[in-house]
């Protein structure tokens, strides 16, 4: 088998064309001596490299459709929900997968479902129904889920059309265990070997490893509606037993840690994305508090923020008390189950959009609300860092 020189690699050749463009913008971007990569730097005077080659995949229909299209009611959409759940493998029917996980877990997703029947209304089972049809069904059961639980997920699809946003799907991360056990590593291998999805061409954005004692692997997607799909894996790291994230595995089981949405808006027939700023101010005149945003670190290619967390005050004593026995900062920390995470990333300028999607055999229409074609794909490490430190702070206060 031929193998593609890396100058004549249509992907390559992208991204070298797209750090041109940004370099000529004069915004503070500098080319790396990698061509396909950016160099930014913070106020601190610290540089960073953002590789913009876009990941290499093979479209997929949006496995979802077929359960959620024309779902019409509360109990429609919890009836698609246990049957698109049933119809392929998550991480509770993977050997060894539970192990580490209480039996309080199942009795969490019970009450999750159990809240999303006793509060939703059946407008808001359609507007949920709607949008997870654009998916996968491993992201739209993820993601309802998290429409179950957090009001600040849902509020957002509410208040969207008052504005003419079309809000998209942009990532979630799945909180595994602990490295000890290779839990992260059995979740990645699932998405790829079952649910579609690739680890990037090259290995800067296959595997990331923090320094406050966690890991996580990134997996991409995408579909042949245009919709992409991004899945952060994350665990702790093994020889750190005060790390959150195996702690919120034990307790929450394989749920998200939260889902990241963001706003895109047609100007003049273009489509740009809607200034964090601008979504942050309208969930909060909506009721829903927001944290401090982050985006520094790419210049705002990438801008993130998350809700005030949802607290969770019933898990059982016994169950609590075994966890602080690992650190007393998880007494709080623990009962953060969910978060809405918004997201803002920079969209491209017409004629690069139409070149990244033709990187997928897919022809580009800014008036499709899923064609959204950001600049930078993917997560700069030291960026996740810090908003997985901010969602944990603000549980201490």
């Amino acid at each position: 088998m031929s193998i593609t020189p890396i100058h004549q690699d249509p992907h390559h050749r992208f991204a070298r064309e797209l750090v041109e463009y940004l370099h000529l913008l004069g915004e503070g971007f500098e080319v790396d001596p990698q061509p396909q990569a950016l160099r930014v730097s913070n106020d601190q005077g610290e540089v960073f490299v953002l590789d913009m080659t876009p990941f290499l995949a093979r479209p997929h229909a949006p496995s979802a459709m077929k359960f959620f299209d024309g779902v019409r009611d509360l109990d429609g959409l919890l009836m698609a929900y246990q049957t698109a759940r049933a119809s392929m493998r998550f991480e509770d029917d993977l050997d060894g997968a539970m192990q580490h996980v209480d039996a309080y877990a199942k009795i969490f997703m019970a009450e999750m479902l159990a809240k999303g029947r006793a509060e939703l209304n059946d407008h808001q089972a359609r507007l949920i129904a709607s949008w997870v049809k654009n998916l996968d069904v491993y992201c739209a059961i993820k993601s309802i889920e998290s429409f179950l639980y957090s009001h600040a997920d849902l509020k957002l699809l509410e208040i969207a059309p008052n504005y003419d946003w079309d809000v998209v799907f942009d990532h979630m991360a799945i909180r595994c265990g602990s490295k000890a056990h290779q839990d992260a590593e059995r979740v990645a291998d699932l998405l790829r070997s079952e649910h579609g999805y690739v680890s990037t061409q090259f290995a800067g954005e296959a595997y990331y490893q923090f320094p406050d004692g966690w890991n996580a692997y990134p997996v991409y997607k995408m579909l042949d509606n245009g919709q992409a799909l991004r899945v952060f894996v994350d665990q702790s790291d093994a020889d750190d037993e005060q790390q959150i994230i195996q702690h919120w595995n034990r307790v929450y089981g394989y749920t998200a840690h939260h889902i990241g949405i963001r706003a895109t808006k047609l100007i003049d027939g273009q489509r740009v994305a809607v200034p964090l700023e601008d979504v942050m101010a309208a969930l909060e005149k909506a009721g829903i508090k927001i944290l401090t945003p982050t985006g520094q670190y790419t210049r705002g290619l990438l801008q993130q923020v998350f809700s005030q967390p949802e607290k969770n005050t019933a898990i059982p004593v016994a169950l609590k008390q075994d966890i602080v026995k690992h650190g007393p900062q998880l007494e709080k920390t623990i009962e953060n189950a969910k978060l809405l995470e918004l997201v803002s990333r920079r969209e491209l300028p017409p004629g690069l959009a139409m070149q990244l999607f033709a990187l997928y055999g897919l022809k580009y229409d800014a008036q499709e609300p899923l064609h959204s074609a950001p600049v930078y794909q993917y997560f700069l490490p030291v960026q996740a860092a810090h908003v997985i430190k901010t969602s944990q702070w603000v549980m201490t206060e």
